[in-house]
């Protein structure tokens, strides 16, 4: 399995000492891999700049927040034939998850499942 990071605004990963949702797939990698589930960490995606603190923000408004805004990084593409998990935090909206799903299918990555850790609302 590929777990594929949401990523987060630069100014939120400073905040939170860097990549946090990175981080959390790096520390879920380890645990899988020590019960022998082969997982990559695949940090695939990036948000562009202009992309605001969505807090607050109803669905619309996160749609168009992210629009054009996630990219692809061939760098971090997953390896062939792993299924792919997006993990993320938080679910509000589905906005987010809907925009990776997208962003991963341009580049020819199909997403099997997105997790996330917390569900608000």
């Amino acid at each position: 399995m590929a777990l594929v990071p949401a990523p987060s605004r630069p100014s939120a990963s400073r905040v939170r000492g860097g990549p946090h949702i990175e981080r959390l797939a790096n520390a879920a990698a380890e645990a899988l891999a020590a019960r022998g589930v082969e997982v990559a960490v695949a940090p695939a995606l990036e948000l562009a700049g202009g992309a605001r603190d969505a807090v607050g923000l109803g669905r619309a408004e996160r749609v168009a927040n992210l629009a054009g805004r996630l990219r692809f990084r061939e760098a971090g593409r997953p390896p062939p034939g792993y299924p792919v998990v997006v993990l993320d935090d938080v679910v509000t909206t589905g906005a987010t998850a809907a925009a990776c799903a997208r962003a991963l299918a341009a580049a020819g990555v199909t997403v099997s499942a997105v997790l996330t850790l917390l569900s608000a609302g």
